[in-house]
């Protein structure tokens, strides 16, 4: 019992030594020097801020679709938008839209759209003419989308 009481008081003690405070270099409870003191770092006051007339936290806007067809097969065809492409090249995954689509149909229509995206890829395409697709990129101008194709 005698050797368990010598070898918990040595274990404490060393620990306690250990926890001792070694980065300022001193001993006692002397204050750190000045250099060791963090620097406040200058910058902007919250009450210096301002804020840009307009502006929202939201993410999405509404944007007004105004489209129709110049000229079509008599077949009914069908109207696809999409929100991502580069170069021609369609992500189509990101399809909004896909409705029929001839040469007296207008779409008109209205949804949100991510503020990020100013521009949309249509593309217009007939079943019974495979390959003849009408394909165009159209900016979203004041929140409207306006073509003819």
């Amino acid at each position: 019992m005698k050797r368990i009481n010598i070898l918990l008081s040595i274990a404490i003690i060393t620990f306690l030594s250990a926890c001792s405070d070694s980065s300022s270099g001193t001993s006692g409870g002397a204050a750190p020097a000045a250099a060791d003191v963090p620097k406040k770092e200058s910058g902007i006051k919250t009450s210096e801020l301002s804020v840009p007339e307009g502006f929202t936290f939201s993410t999405e806007r509404e944007v007004t679709f105004d489209l129709s067809v110049a000229s079509s097969q008599s077949d009914r065809g069908f109207m696809s938008i999409y929100t991502e492409f580069n170069e021609g090249a369609v992500d189509y995954t990101s399809q909004i839209i896909l409705t029929p689509m001839n040469d007296s149909t207008e779409f008109k229509s209205s949804m949100m759209l991510p503020n990020h995206v100013d521009k949309v890829w249509v593309e217009i395409w007939y079943p019974s003419a495979l390959g003849s697709e009408i394909k165009q990129m159209i900016d979203i101008v004041d929140n409207t989308v306006v073509a003819t194709l």
